[in-house]
């Protein structure tokens, strides 16, 4: 049963660190993590690719204490931010890594994302496309007396390549240049690449596995 589900606009500035010493350094700059999360994600969709010609994506994670399943929309760029639409409910852990695992239908749950997916694809079959795991530092950040929760991410993908990036959420645009003109200085400080990552984690492992995009 979940305890949780929402629907929301995610806004999210997301800079790609390159390497693991530009990593490194960031990590190492910002001092005590606040929290460390591993993630399995797991995106699912129709042999067809319905929901991805629609502009969606549904995702399952397992993070070791919760489950969730998440409903994202096609991403849209403002400045240096991604905002997209999250439909989202928490669920049992066991029943994350029931699915993960293909020993459940994600049809069987009773939550708001699989109620959309029911309702944009009928009685059409889902199968898992792609899994990745995900190493998250969450680390707290001053910007103009705001605090800012820093998300620092490892992500092993299917073909072993890794990639180390960060991401900040914003409670909304109105902060999206000021958040990207600190985070700017702070890269610059750091001697790290400022690179706008525009493609997300469910893209690049698409890529790595060789799995085509599809048109809409």
């Amino acid at each position: 049963m979940q305890s949780t589900e929402h629907i929301s606009h995610e806004i999210e500035i997301k800079i790609n660190l390159g390497s693991f010493a530009n990593y490194l350094k960031l990590v190492g700059y910002l001092g005590q993590i606040v929290q460390e999360d591993r993630h399995i994600n797991g995106f699912f969709d129709t042999d067809d690719r319905a929901l991805a010609s629609h502009g969606w994506a549904l995702r399952v994670r397992a993070d070791g204490k919760r489950g969730y399943i998440t409903a994202k929309s096609i991403s849209i760029q403002t400045g240096a931010a991604t905002i997209r639409q999250e439909i989202e409910a928490q669920i049992r852990l066991e029943d994350a890594l029931e699915i993960l695992n293909l020993y459940k239908d994600i049809r069987s749950i009773h939550a708001m994302p699989v109620d959309f997916l029911r309702d944009a694809l009928g009685d059409k079959p889902v199968k898992k496309l792609i899994q990745f795991e995900n190493t998250r530092q969450l680390k707290n950040y001053r910007i103009h007396d705001v605090d800012y929760l820093f998300e620092i991410d490892t992500t092993l993908f299917s073909d072993g390549c890794v990639d180390y990036e960060l991401e900040v959420e914003l409670p909304d645009v109105s902060k999206v240049q000021i958040v990207e003109k600190e985070l700017e200085m702070l890269f610059d400080q750091l001697r790290i690449p400022f690179v706008k990552q525009t493609e997300s984690k469910f893209s690049r492992a698409l890529q790595r596995a060789g799995i085509h995009p599809v048109s809409r």
